[in-house]
């Protein structure tokens, strides 16, 4: 579960990943070792409790990040091995939920 409030969560069975090869130096394991993430959550089938309204908000909030078909895409590539890249993309996705929840 990826804690987001007290009363909110997401299912880890909600949330796809994929692994690819890093950009950038990395040393000799560059070429070798699938360190980036990428995050890939259906905001509109999911059934954590989020409020409809700020479901609403994640795309003119953050539209770079969502597709044409309503999904979240997040990925990093920031640290040179796979679960910090993991725990950089969830930790991306709580923010963009917490800051839906603000009201305008």
């Amino acid at each position: 579960m990826l804690p987001i409030t007290d009363t909110i969560a997401i299912a880890d069975d909600e949330l796809e990943w994929s692994f690819a090869r890093s950009g950038g130096p990395g040393g000799q394991n560059v070429n070798k070792v699938a360190s980036k993430a990428v995050l890939r959550w259906k905001a509109a089938a999911t059934l954590a409790p989020i409020p409809a309204t700020a479901k609403a908000r994640m795309p003119g909030l953050f539209p770079s990040r969502f597709t044409t078909e309503g999904d979240v895409v997040i990925q990093s590539q920031k640290y040179r091995d796979q679960e910090r890249n993991k725990e950089d993309c969830l930790l991306k996705l709580a923010e963009m939920v917490r800051a839906a929840l603000v009201e305008p």
